[in-house]
């Protein structure tokens, strides 16, 4: 059982293999591998040096980040009125593992005056946040994008930037005005209410309890059952292409993607949009099939895989799709070699 491929991603996949040459060859001999050993001193340059008051409510991470924890319910809440200087490997107990974090420290590296990062399927919008804060602390002019199709997790993403003194504004409406409001670039931080798809359209997505990380839009126009076998309620959300979100003159530093199973629906019909536009992509990871369609498509490309967490999942009982096996989300973290602007650590010493 494999996850049901709509029409683009199974055209994606037949111009695949009617262009490929007869040699294949996978990755790109300019970046090499992050292994354990490299993960602290990659982190430890962003440790701040003075950290924000906790007040009593906020997490304040090692990297001076306030996290609102009563905003999570799944964080432990003896969290809230805390400060740390511990690094987060390999984890921090509350946000993500070391991978995600690697990922959006190496991808401050560049040789511009400038940072972007877009997160898709963004929740409290926790990789914008973090990105656009270190990068102004460097003194690099930043803008995020953060998507979140969930109304109630789009206004957690507008806190969150408040609450770490981030300039944010929201984005509604269809899909023609979100993306003439992108066009308008006037603040720090976006946040627009609405799925990525590979199209303009209108799709649906479940009404989740505050505690569900775990939603992903549907093409079914009656949909009552979500990718688990779960029953929702699901509201009509419109979608915002990879197209708008990656517009303008500047790469995007780091495209952080996490749609819970339906990574490849926005990323294969966008390979040379992002090959053009991205120097690190970050995919958070929801079954083994797109893991390996992910190495297949991007390896091909010229793109390293930086590091890996592969999923896990317990084949127990009955699903609708192979994303309903899946226990532990993974993540894959690659870098574009079409950019030579990265850290050091990551790229072959010749």
């Amino acid at each position: 059982m494999r996850w049901p491929q709509n029409r683009v991603t199974k055209q994606a996949a037949a111009n695949e293999q009617a262009s490929s040459p007869v040699a294949v060859e996978y990755g790109n001999g300019l970046h090499v591998p992050i292994g354990p050993e490299s993960v602290v001193p990659i982190l430890q340059p962003v440790r701040a040096l003075t950290k924000p008051a906790n007040e009593g409510i906020f997490r304040v991470d090692w990297a001076g980040i306030r996290t609102r924890i009563a905003m999570l319910p799944w964080a432990p809440q003896d969290l809230a009125g805390t400060t740390t200087d511990r690094l987060p490997v390999p984890t921090d107990g509350y946000r993500s593992e070391a991978e995600e974090y690697v990922g959006l420290v190496i991808s401050l590296h560049n040789e511009r005056d400038s940072y972007r990062v877009v997160e898709v399927g963004a929740g409290w919008a926790p990789w914008v946040v973090m990105g656009v804060a270190l990068a102004q602390r460097n003194g690099k002019k930043a803008v995020g994008i953060a998507v979140e199709a969930d109304e109630m997790r789009a206004g957690w993403a507008m806190q969150h930037c408040q609450d770490n003194g981030i300039e944010v504004r929201r984005v509604t409406g269809t899909s023609a005005q979100i993306r003439e409001q992108l066009q308008e670039n006037t603040g720090h931080v976006t946040v627009v209410e609405a799925a990525c798809w590979y199209e303009e359209t209108v799709l649906k997505f479940p009404k989740l309890t505050d505690d569900d990380m775990g939603g992903a839009v549907s093409t079914d126009e009656n949909a009552h059952m979500d990718y688990r076998g779960a029953f929702f309620e699901h509201v009509e959300v419109p979608t915002v292409t990879l197209e708008t979100l990656l517009a303008g003159d500047e790469p995007t530093d780091l495209l952080h993607i996490d749609l819970q199973g339906r990574e490849l629906d926005v990323i294969l019909p966008n390979l040379e949009l992002i090959a053009q536009k991205v120097r690190f992509l970050a995919v958070g990871t929801h079954n083994r099939y797109v893991e390996g369609m992910l190495q297949e498509h991007l390896l091909t490309r010229e793109w390293a895989l930086l590091m890996e967490s592969p999923c896990t999942a317990v084949f127990d009982g009955v699903k609708p799709t192979l994303t309903g096996f899946t226990t532990q989300d993974g993540n894959q973290l690659y870098a574009n070699s079409r950019f030579r602007d990265a850290d050091p650590i990551v790229i072959r010493q010749r």
